[in-house]
C-alpha cells in the first residue's frame, strides 16, 4: 500500500514506540573511521534524533581554544555542505570522510574530520540534527565530565529549541578505538548509565561489543518470533465473557445445519472437545480443577476427538484450525520462567528506597548508585505485576486480541468483545495497583520529590500486552572484563587510579570460567561444520590483537618480513591461550 511516510517500512518492524525512542536519542560517535561512519549512517537513515561526531585531528583543525578537555567546550552545529566535501579520491575507504584534511567551509576555515563527517552524514536525512566536536587527542578527554555535560546540556540548534527536539537518551558508539580510549569511555558510560557500542573492523573481520546501561536494559516489547495466542483455554474456571460465548453455541454433535457447523470458531470447538475429553477420563475428583491433556498419548487422543467431531474434516476449515491449534488447550497461560527471572530481580524494598531517595542522599552517595528514572518506571510496573499475579493465580493481564479464524460474523465479534472486555478489566486492575504503589511512595518520601510517576495509559497498555515476554538484558562493563582478561596490560597501571580504584569487581569474578564454558558449547555446535569458524574464537583473536596493540602501539602484521610475522603470530597465540 502506498504511503507518504518515509519511515513506513521500519515502523512495521519496531512500531511507533520504537520510532519515537529512536527519534528521542542522541548518538555520540567517538572516532570517524569508515566503520564508525557506516554505523552512524544506518542510524541516520531511519531517523535518529541527533548525532554528535567526536574525533581528534593532526593539529590542522581544532574547535574552540584547543583544550583537551571536551567537557569545557560546546559542540558545534553541522557545517554547510560544499562542493569541496564531495571530492573523493579513488583510494578513499570512507564514503563520509574525504581523504584530504584541507577542506574549508564557506568562511575559509579548515574543517576537522568530525565536521566533515558530520556534514555528509547530516545530508542523508534532514530530520536528523548533526553536531560535531574536535579534540586534540581522544586519549586526553575526560569522558566522565564530557558525558555529564551532554546529559545536563544536550546540543540543540536554534531551529530545534522546542522541548520535543531535545534528546532524552544518549547512545555512545566507539569506532576502531584502542583500549586507552574505550576503557575510560566504558567506565564513564557505566557511571552515567549510558549504553555503549564498541564497533571494530579488522580486515575482513568485524565485531560489535554491547555494554548495556547500568543496572540493566529493560525490554518490554520483546517482539518474539513466535507469539502464542493468549486465549486462556487451559485456565480454570474460564473468565465470564468466554464462558458466556461458549455456552451460547449448541452442542456440535446435535447441530444439523452443515453451514452453521462449519462456521463455529475453533475456540468454541476446542472448549466443547475439552469437556467431552474430560468426561471420558477416569478418576476425576469432584470439586477439583479439571485436568487437561498432558502426555503425548492424551494429546493425540484429544486431536483424534476433535477430528471425530467434524462432519467432514476435508470441507470444514474451522475443524482443521481446531486440530492445528489444539496445543492451546494444554499450553499454560501463566508467566514463563524467563519472566519469573525478571520478577525475582526487582525487589520491592529496594524500589521504594530508590524511588523516595532525596537529592541530598543521591549527591552524597550514601545509598548507592542512583537508578535511572526509566528503570524505576519499569520496576514500578513489574512490582505491580507481581501483586496482580498473586490475585490472579499467576495469570498475567490478558492481551485482549484474538487471531483470525473461520467463523460467522456474530460469533467472532462476540468472542472478540469478550476478550477485549476482560483485557480492559485486567488493565484497570493493574492501573489501580500502580496508583496505590505511587501513593505508598508518597507516604514514604517524607515530603521529598518522587523519582517515579504514574505511567501513561499507552505505557500501561503496552506493558499489559507484553507482560508474558518481559526480559532483562545485562552485560559486563568492558573495563571490568578487560582487567580480568589481561591484567598484565601496560594500559592497566595508567587507569588504576581513575577507574579500577573505585570500581567493585566482585560481580565479575566468574568471567574466565563463563567464557570457557561458552567457548566449549560454541565449538560443539552440531550445526557448525567447521569449529574454527566459531564467532567466539574470532572474538578471542581480536581481543588478543588489542593486547598486542597495547604493548607495541601497532597491530600485528605491520612488518611483512617472514620472521616478524612469525613472531607476531606466536605472541598473539600466547595471548589467546
Amino acid at each position: 500500500m502506498a504511503t507518504t511516510d518515509k519511515y513506513d517500512r521500519q515502523l512495521r518492524l519496531w512500531g511507533a514506540a520504537g520510532q519515537r525512542a529512536l527519534g528521542n536519542t542522541l548518538v555520540v560517535l567517538i572516532g570517524t573511521s569508515a566503520c564508525g561512519t557506516e554505523t552512524l549512517k544506518n542510524l541516520v537513515l531511519p531517523g535518529v534524533g541527533s548525532i554528535l561526531c567526536v574525533d581528534d585531528d593532526d593539529g590542522s583543525a581544532v574547535d574552540g581554544n584547543g583544550s583537551a578537555d571536551a567537557a569545557a567546550e560546546k559542540p558545534q552545529a553541522s557545517p554547510a555542505l560544499t562542493d569541496s566535501l564531495l571530492k573523493f579520491s579513488s583510494q578513499s575507504s570512507n564514503f563520509f570522510l574525504p581523504p584530504s584534511p584541507n577542506r574549508e567551509d564557506d568562511n575559509g576555515s579548515t574543517l576537522s574530520n568530525a565536521a566533515r563527517a558530520c556534514a555528509l552524514l547530516s545530508e542523508l536525512n534532514p530530520d536528523v540534527h548533526g553536531y560535531h566536536y574536535t579534540v586534540p587527542s581522544l586519549e586526553g578527554v575526560d569522558y566522565a565530565s564530557f558525558l555529564k555535560a551532554l546529559m545536563d546540556n544536550p546540543p540543540c540548534s536554534s531551529d530545534s529549541a522546542a522541548s520535543d527536539a531535545i534528546p532524552k537518551k544518549i547512545l555512545v558508539i566507539a569506532a576502531d578505538q584502542p583500549s586507552c580510549v574505550t576503557l575510560p569511555l566504558s567506565h564513564a558510560c557505566d557511571v552515567h548509565s549510558m549504553p555503549l557500542l564498541v564497533v571494530r573492523s579488522y580486515g575482513l573481520l568485524g565485531c560489535v561489543r554491547i555494554q548495556t546501561a547500568s543496572p540493566y536494559h529493560a525490554i518490554v516489547e520483546a517482539k518474539p518470533a513466535h507469539r502464542i495466542p493468549d486465549l486462556r483455554l487451559s485456565a480454570w474456571p474460564l473468565f465470564d465473557g468466554l464462558q458466556k460465548v461458549a455456552s451460547s453455541v449448541p452442542n456440535l454433535d446435535e447441530m444439523e445445519d452443515t453451514k452453521d457447523h462449519s462456521h463455529v470458531p475453533f475456540v468454541v470447538i476446542l472448549l466443547q472437545a475439552l469437556e467431552k475429553w474430560r468426561g471420558s477420563v477416569e478418576g476425576d475428583v469432584k470439586d477439583a480443577a479439571p485436568r487437561n491433556p498432558k502426555t503425548f498419548a492424551e494429546k493425540e487422543e484429544f486431536r483424534k476427538l476433535v477430528r471425530g467431531m467434524a462432519k467432514n474434516i476435508n470441507n470444514e476449515v474451522n475443524f482443521e484450525e481446531a486440530v492445528r491449534e489444539a496445543h492451546l488447550v494444554w499450553a499454560d497461560g501463566r508467566i514463563s520462567d524467563d519472566v519469573k527471572m525478571v520478577l525475582d530481580r526487582v525487589d520491592e524494598e529496594s524500589f521504594f528506597r530508590a524511588a523516595t531517595l532525596s537529592d541530598m542522599e543521591v549527591e552524597g552517595g550514601s545509598s548507592g548508585t542512583k537508578i535511572p528514572p526509566h528503570i524505576l518506571q519499569f520496576q514500578l510496573l513489574v512490582l505491580a505485576l507481581k501483586r496482580f499475579l498473586k490475585q490472579n493465580d499467576d495469570y498475567p493481564p490478558l492481551e485482549g486480541t484474538i487471531p483470525d479464524m473461520t467463523s460467522d460474523t456474530n460469533r467472532y465479534v462476540a468472542l472478540q468483545e469478550a476478550y477485549k472486555q476482560k483485557a480492559e478489566l485486567d488493565r484497570s486492575t493493574l492501573t489501580d495497583i500502580v496508583k496505590s504503589m505511587v501513593e505508598e511512595c508518597k507516604k514514604k518520601s517524607n515530603g521529598c520529590d518522587l523519582h517515579v510517576s504514574i505511567p501513561t495509559d499507552d505505557e500501561i497498555l503496552t506493558f499489559c500486552k507484553n507482560s508474558r515476554y518481559l526480559r532483562i538484558l545485562e552485560t559486563r562493563p568492558l573495563y571490568a572484563e578487560y582487567k580480568l582478561q589481561d591484567p598484565a596490560s601496560p594500559v592497566i597501571p595508567h587507569l588504576s587510579k581513575t577507574i579500577y580504584s573505585s570500581s567493585d569487581m566482585s560481580n565479575f569474578d566468574a568471567i574466565t570460567s563463563d567464557a570457557r564454558d561458552d567457548l566449549q558449547m560454541a565449538t560443539m555446535d552440531p550445526y557448525e561444520t567447521d569449529p574454527i569458524q566459531t564467532p567466539l574464537l574470532w572474538w578471542i583473536a581480536l581481543r588478543a590483537c588489542d593486547s598486542f596493540y597495547d604493548r607495541h602501539q601497532h597491530y600485528p602484521g605491520k612488518h611483512d618480513q617472514e620472521l616478524a610475522l612469525e613472531a607476531d603470530a606466536n605472541e598473539i597465540y600466547k595471548f589467546m591461550v
